[in-house]
């Protein structure tokens, strides 16, 4: 249709062509027609668009001007469409941008946070590392002033143990004094007992000079615990509070913001400070046990020398007497030895027979039991009376119980006289542990009765 064609015709030919052709879909452009483009203007915006349509609408009432062709009506559709489409996608794209970029700060956050608790989990394992080393050393200065305090308190009671001997060998000469006739001599026996006062003198000398040193490395031990302590109680306090901060989350109550974090940060050391501080601790307190150490050797040196040689001298007095008490000594700790043994076994023997009755009595049920339903199956009434497969494991049955109650009766019997036999030896070895216990007071009392204050028991070291 020619554009130079009323209006009339151009209406008609488009009516036509609809019938002919289908529509465009909704977001493919439309071209209008020459009618159309004498009353719209050109489709520049949606502004333009709702301009036209007005100035459309407003105009006299002509029938035939205020109809609308079906392809004006789709176009102004498919603006409406393609502009609301546009700022839908420009929309979503302005929402993609705001998730990603809350996914991201919430990722940055998040692995921040995690990062922290990462570094707070370091730092207690650091402190934690420290403090173990600082509970470890002070356990062991702790020991070892409890070890100084016993050798310090040995060393007393060796130097108070001195005074019995000194004491003794004295009296010794003043009774050697009152022999007569030819025993009155002066023998090997009261040369040694006079060396034995001088070297009981020279024992209490150096036994003070062992104690006043204790005293001192004592003193030098409880300092360091000192600073152990309070390096411990800061350590447990950091502790605290780090696992305080480590256990906090977004969720957790009382959580308040801070506007200047770095208004904290002016009493803080560095770690490596931190660090050497405790590392001084234990290197002092390292030392200080050395020493102690060193002096508990020298002590137990001095006791176990002075120890030695006071006995030495002691032995030549009655060396005969005290090898004979050894010996009854030694065979008396045999005996007993034995004895314990016996009685340890004869217990065992106790409860093993305890165990054999008990499972003989526990035989009683299983074979009641056996042999009732025995009974009751054997009340079956004709063809049942069958010796079907119950019947022959309730005869197997009832003969392993029977071999299981003969069996445990001639065990039960076997550790009866077993246990009978070690009763016997137990009485013998009682009757032989007083004959010796008889000997050795006799040895004590009648040839050793002065002598024996002399063994130093309260000078002697553990484990002598």
């Amino acid at each position: 249709v020619s554009t130079q064609s009323t209006g009339i015709v151009t209406i008609v030919t488009i009516r036509v062509c609809t019938v002919s052709f289908q529509l465009p879909s909704i977001r493919e452009p439309v071209q209008m027609t020459s009618a159309y483009s004498s009353v719209l203007p050109s489709y520049g915006s949606k502004r333009d668009v709702g301009k036209a349509l007005l100035q459309t609408l407003g105009k006299p009432s002509d029938a035939v001007r205020d109809r609308k062709a079906p392809m004006d009506w789709n176009a102004a559709l498919n603006m409406h469409v393609r502009l609301s489409d546009k700022d839908k996608n420009k929309a979503e794209t302005q929402r993609d941008a705001s998730n990603r970029l809350i996914k991201e700060l919430d990722h940055k956050t998040k692995t921040k946070q995690s990062e922290i608790n990462r570094r707070l989990q370091d730092r207690i394992t650091t402190v934690a590392y420290w403090k173990q080393r600082l509970n470890t050393e002070h356990a062991a200065i702790c020991q070892e002033i409890t070890n100084l305090n016993m050798s310090k308190q040995k060393t007393q009671q060796a130097l108070a143990s001195t005074e019995l001997p000194t004491e003794v060998s004295t009296n010794c000469l003043k009774n050697r004094e009152n022999r007569e006739a030819i025993d009155l001599v002066q023998d090997l026996v009261d040369d040694e007992l006079i060396n034995e006062l001088n070297m009981l003198s020279e024992v209490q000398k150096l036994l003070s000079t062992r104690i006043c040193d204790s005293d001192q490395r004592l003193k030098a031990l409880n300092d360091c615990k000192t600073n152990l302590e309070y390096d411990i109680r800061d350590k447990e306090e950091c502790l605290r509070l780090d696992e305080h901060c480590y256990k906090l989350n977004n969720g957790s109550a009382g959580l308040q913001q801070i506007a200047q974090p770095s208004l904290y940060d002016g009493h803080t050391t560095t770690v490596e400070k931190h660090e050497i501080f405790s590392q001084d601790n234990l290197e002092k307190s390292e030392i200080a046990r050395v020493m102690s150490c060193l002096q508990r050797e020298l002590n137990d040196f001095s006791i176990n020398k002075s120890n030695d040689e006071l006995q030495k001298q002691s032995e030549l007095v009655g060396s005969m007497f005290r090898l004979r008490l050894k010996e009854l000594t030694d065979a008396k700790t045999g005996l007993d030895g034995q004895l314990e043994k016996t009685n340890q076994e004869i217990s065992s023997v106790e409860d093993s027979l305890h165990q054999l009755r008990e499972a003989l009595r526990s035989k009683d049920g299983p074979m009641k039991v056996a042999t009732t339903r025995f009974a009751v199956r054997a009340k079956r009434p004709n063809v049942e009376q069958t010796r079907d497969y119950v019947h022959g494991g309730l005869l197997s049955e009832i003969n392993d119980i029977s071999g299981s109650q003969e069996a445990l009766k001639q065990q039960i019997a076997s550790a009866e006289e077993t246990l009978h036999r070690l009763l016997k030896n137990k009485e013998r070895l009682e009757q032989d542990i007083a004959i010796k216990k008889k000997s050795i007071q006799i040895d004590e009392q009648q040839c050793l009765r002065l002598r024996k204050t002399l063994s130093w028991r309260g000078f002697r070291p553990a484990g002598m």
